[in-house]
């Protein structure tokens, strides 16, 4: 699998692109990220510490093109051919 992060992530994984073999879920990827990474991961990704957890709002998280949010939210299935995309809230004016 191909995860690419983007904007505060670059800061926050010290990586653009990883190759890896893919999780079972974008959820178990995340938590995966969340424990390798931290604090500095985390506040980009998630709105609290609540479990389950909830992505903040204004992620965006791209599953081959397609949006999670169109497909089965954290719980998307994921595979070793996937290219996944991770965009945090961004602000700006």
């Amino acid at each position: 699998m191909k995860l690419r992060v983007h904007a505060f992530l670059i800061y926050a994984t010290g990586e653009k692109e990883f190759d890896m073999k893919a999780p079972a879920t974008i959820r178990q990827l995340l938590e995966d990220f969340s424990n390798r990474f931290g604090e500095p991961f985390d506040k980009w990704i998630w709105s609290s510490n609540e479990v389950p957890r909830r992505l903040m709002a204004g992620t965006i998280i791209m599953v081959n093109g397609k949006h999670i949010a169109h497909l089965n939210g954290l719980d998307t299935p994921l595979c070793d051919e996937d290219v996944v995309n991770i965009f945090p809230p961004v602000g700006g004016g």
